[in-house]
């Protein structure tokens, strides 16, 4: 059995991912016929601040935080702040969204 990795090494360090249109995995295929490699979608591993940072939304989000001025709200008062230890605003907390790709 191969070894299980945290991250998928063949992507690129850019977390932008744009799938590609033409066929090939995440298509369907007949079953049997396509070996199906299970990678995970990320570059590298997720560091502690962004596991805190997921742990945090989904929290915010099981409290019912829908909009983005709710979970800016939310990470604030949870002390969930930026990696630079600074509050989120709806504009800071968007271009964070926008530059990792969630």
């Amino acid at each position: 059995m191969s070894e299980r990795l945290d991250f998928n090494p063949a992507l690129p360090e850019s977390r932008q991912f744009t799938p590609p249109a033409e066929g090939g995995n995440g298509q369907i295929h007949a079953p049997g016929s396509y070996q199906n490699l299970i990678w995970q979608t990320r570059s590298r591993a997720p560091e502690h601040w962004e596991q805190q940072l997921i742990a945090t939304l989904e929290t915010l989000f099981e409290q019912g935080a829908e909009t983005l001025p709710a979970l800016v709200s939310g990470l604030n008062a949870a002390r969930m702040y930026d990696q630079l230890g600074e509050p989120w605003s709806d504009e800071s907390f968007g271009a964070f969204l926008q530059v990792n790709g969630y």
